[in-house]
């Protein structure tokens, strides 16, 4: 479960864009939809019915080396 001030590392498979590869920390979460603030200061937004599952393994930092 995310909850606000989670950190998601990485590019999060591409939820929160095409362009948003830095980490990034949770500022809002709702049912179906995931607020966040990159280490930029741009604020993003991310939806869907799975959002929550889809973005729980970009809670855990990647092993260095790792693809």
């Amino acid at each position: 479960m995310l909850l606000t001030g989670t950190k998601l590392y990485g590019y999060c498979g591409g939820w929160f864009g095409r362009d948003a590869y830095s980490d990034k920390r949770v500022e809002g979460v709702g049912a179906d939809w995931v607020v966040v603030r990159q280490e930029n200061g741009e604020v993003l937004f991310a939806s869907g019915e799975d959002i929550h599952l889809e973005l729980a393994p970009y809670t855990s930092q990647p092993e260095e080396g790792g693809l």
